[in-house]
């Protein structure tokens, strides 16, 4: 059985001793996220390092990745969609500080000296979701008015058959 990952800790803390996390996250716990999905009762796994690099700059790296299952967009029937993602974030207590970071590091804000990993976790899986999440063609329940149609993209002289095929089926 796989840990769970702590919801807040001390980065700076981390950081210091050069630790790693590796554990899950239940995806019921992110609002945020299942708003976007038709299940909930899935995990995120997630695998993090702390450190601190040559520029003093405290940092979380870290892969996260989750199978959610998502509404197609074309026919609006569950989706599955994998997630995998790797990030570098950099750990700043000011937002004056979050502005210094060099370019490689996404920057993460504390609160009160603690950091959110659920939240950080989270933020991730929402960034990488397919922006129309949606089937592949063959496996879609809805069939575009194309298909059936004899006209395949760059095989036709005139594109406009197609409208021709849909006021044939339409009579």
């Amino acid at each position: 059985m796989e840990k769970n990952i702590p919801e807040h800790i001390d980065p700076f803390r981390y950081a210091e001793q050069d630790l790693r996390l590796n554990g899950t996250v239940k995806v019921a716990d992110m609002a945020r996220l299942c708003a976007h999905l038709s299940q909930t009762d899935t995990l995120a796994r997630a695998e993090l390092h702390f450190g601190v690099d040559e520029q003093r700059v405290t940092f979380v790296k870290g892969k996260v990745s989750a199978a959610l299952v998502l509404h197609c967009q074309r026919c609006m029937q569950p989706y599955s969609c994998e997630i995998m993602s790797d990030f570098a974030v950099g750990i700043a207590k000011t937002l004056d500080e979050a502005n210094a970071l060099p370019a490689q590091y996404e920057p993460a804000l504390t609160i009160e000296g603690q950091l959110a990993l659920r939240e950080l976790i989270e933020d991730e899986l929402i960034l990488n979701l397919p922006i129309i999440p949606r089937h592949e063609l063959d496996e879609c329940q809805v069939k575009l008015p194309l298909a059936g149609s004899g006209w395949k993209e760059g095989e036709s002289n005139n594109p406009f058959q197609v409208l021709a095929s849909l006021k044939q089926k339409s009579s």
